[in-house]
């Protein structure tokens, strides 16, 4: 019993040691402007900060996603974003003041996509001039002169990612892992003991 119960534990352990790494998925840190936070100036730049580095293959930025949406309902965006190592950053022009909704997507440092949403409220400086806009997400003016939209495509809502099917395959593994150990402890229990020649015969008198 001891043995089968060590035996289980190790089993559980090589489990949960998969699941680990599995739910890994990188998770914003660090914005700007602030969560629920209010911008009275445009910044340089609109930036999003996660725990680790971003999975940038070959500098597409594809899977990736950056969304201003005003009150309005208008995006006010200019389509392009950076990444460059655990941030990605895009530029806006905002229109009236108001309450704003950050869009954003990414590709985690575990191959991921992972997506969600923050507002802020702008309040806009005086002599400011607002932007008109646009009905649609805007594409980045480089990359529709090169043909390739696929930077900026997908608006993030929530947070999506293929953990659920990452713990059904985790799951079916644990339970196929402990099938074989409970197996090969059956198989132990019923090898029979080979018997042996150093106990002496019973039937042979003893002799003097």
């Amino acid at each position: 019993m001891a043995g089968s119960a060590a035996a289980l534990a190790i089993a559980g352990g090589a489990v949960l040691g998969l699941a680990g790494p599995a739910s890994a998925h990188n998770y914003m840190i660090a914005s700007t402007p602030k969560v629920d936070g209010t911008l009275t100036a445009l910044p340089k730049a609109f930036e999003i900060t996660t725990n680790d580095k971003l999975l940038d293959i070959g500098g597409s930025d594809s899977g990736f996603a950056y969304r201003i949406v005003g009150p309005d309902g208008k995006y006010y965006e200019d389509g392009c974003l950076d990444v460059d190592g655990p941030s990605m950053t895009t530029t806006a022009a905002l229109g009236d003041s108001g309450k704003y909704t950050v869009e954003w997507q990414i590709i985690s440092a575990d191959g991921h996509t992972v997506s969600d949403e923050y507002t802020f409220t702008w309040d806009a400086p005086a002599g400011f001039t607002p932007a008109t806009g646009s009905a649609k997400p805007p594409v980045c003016a480089a990359d529709d002169a090169s043909g390739d939209s696929s930077a900026t495509t997908g608006t993030a809502s929530g947070t999506t990612d293929s953990a659920s099917s990452d713990a059904l395959w985790i799951g079916a593994g644990g339970i196929v892992l402990v099938g074989v150990v409970v197996a090969v402890l059956l198989l132990l229990r019923r090898r029979p003991t080979p018997a042996t020649d150093d106990e002496p015969d019973q039937d042979e008198p003893a002799q003097d």
